[in-house]
């Protein structure tokens, strides 16, 4: 029990509002401008439980992996939990987008050397960045291994993704996940870790091609919106390709405990080539899905 008008408490008010930004920049400059308070300006601030949503197949994974590449050329070190892809697939898909490197050079069955050798180069002098060494079957191993990961140096959780932490029928993947959340933000508030998790959207929100997903979309229930602190949607109603290698479509913040919402959404660019993501000019009118 704290007494926020004592001496003591504005002392220590003072002292932490006061002290430096401990912030991971996501490669998205709007994105990280509006992360303010513990964010500073700069993107996501530590402790933050932050969830990306998408439906299958649109892009959260290499979202993820993006602002994993961001994080890593900030320093830091991440433990990365796929449930959903091997050891060796997410490590092609991030070693393409975080130095350039075209994709399929690096895929089994189209692998070039000379890439391989260019990528591993421009590798060199990375922050570690932990991938289990199995599939991990459900919610309790993915905390023991967030554990692992804290105690290895890691900052920064990345799970992909929430709805894979439990097998079994729609009631025991929804009560697995409301404890997944629950035991993850716990733990990053405890031991000052940003936590990153994926999310899908329920049925009826990833068959709604019609109008932009909404935070009551989020498969779960209200303790994934009510839980973090940053709610990130990708919007599939307003998709489109551009020509054979890009994609466009507008990444929503839903909802930004420490800043503006901005419901129109980010512009977002995918480069399928490399799978890296940047953010767009929205001024190009004529060049953005409505």
């Amino acid at each position: 029990m704290k007494n926020v008008f004592s001496p003591e408490f504005l002392a220590e008010y003072e002292r932490h509002q006061t002290a430096p930004v401990d912030a991971t920049p996501t490669g998205l400059p709007t994105l990280d401008r509006i992360c303010r308070d513990a964010g500073g300006g700069r993107g996501i601030g530590r402790s933050w439980f932050v969830v990306l949503a998408g439906v299958a197949g649109f892009g959260k994974s290499a979202m993820a992996l993006n602002f994993a590449s961001a994080a890593l050329n900030h320093g830091e070190s991440i433990g990365l939990i796929s449930l959903e892809m091997s050891a060796q697939q997410v490590s092609t898909r991030l070693y393409a987008l975080h130095t350039g490197t075209h994709l399929k050079t690096l895929e089994h069955g189209g692998f070039n050397s000379q890439s391989w050798l260019e990528t591993k180069q421009k590798l060199s002098g990375s922050p570690p960045l932990y991938v289990p060494d199995t599939v991990l079957g459900d919610w309790k191993a993915v905390v023991e291994y967030t554990e692992q990961c804290y105690e290895a140096g890691c900052r920064y959780i990345i799970l992909d993704y929430l709805q894979l932490c439990n097998t079994g029928d729609e009631d025991t993947i929804y009560r697995a996940t409301q404890r997944v959340v629950s035991e993850l933000r716990a733990f990053g508030v405890r031991k000052g870790c940003t936590i990153l998790c994926l999310s899908q959207f329920n049925r009826t929100t990833s068959s709604n091609y019609e109008n932009p997903p909404r935070m009551s979309g989020l498969f779960g229930g209200q303790i994934v919106e009510a839980s973090s602190d940053l709610v990130l949607l990708l919007d599939h109603s307003r998709a489109k390709r551009e020509g054979n290698h890009t994609g466009l479509t507008w990444l929503l913040i839903g909802k930004n405990r420490h800043g503006p919402t901005i419901t129109d959404g980010i512009p977002i660019i995918f480069d399928y080539r490399t799978l890296k993501i940047s953010e767009g000019n929205e001024s190009e009118e004529d060049r953005w899905p409505t």
